[in-house]
């Protein structure tokens, strides 16, 4: 019963300092501040853009838009992706195959 009580004491204090974390940091209004400081580099590159309109530059939207997007692929994810992507193919193959069959023994 000890045992049971200590596993029980840990797992509620790990939620308990998860829970005030994310509390103090919207408390504090960190998310807020992350989201604020995306709209400022924003505003910049607006006022980096309309300064070269007036100043007669060629401008590209490559040249003003950050790329936030992380790849996260590596081998191992691709070899899974492949591998999921063989097995979805098999097995649809396989279904449309079988009721295929099915369907003609009905129709006959």
């Amino acid at each position: 019963m000890e045992k049971k009580y200590k596993v029980f004491k840990w797992t509620f204090l790990f939620f308990l300092v998860i829970f005030l974390t994310l509390y103090f940091s919207q408390l504090t209004g960190y998310y807020e501040f992350k989201n604020y400081q995306k709209m400022s580099l924003t505003q910049d590159q607006i006022a980096q853009f309309e300064q070269d309109i007036k100043d007669g530059k060629q401008v590209d939207i490559k040249d003003y838009v950050v790329n936030t997007d992380k790849d996260y692929q590596n081998k191992f994810s691709k070899t899974g992706l492949k591998l999921s992507t063989g097995i979805s193919d098999l097995v649809k193959n396989s279904v449309a195959k079988i009721f295929g069959t099915i369907a003609g023994f009905v129709t006959e």
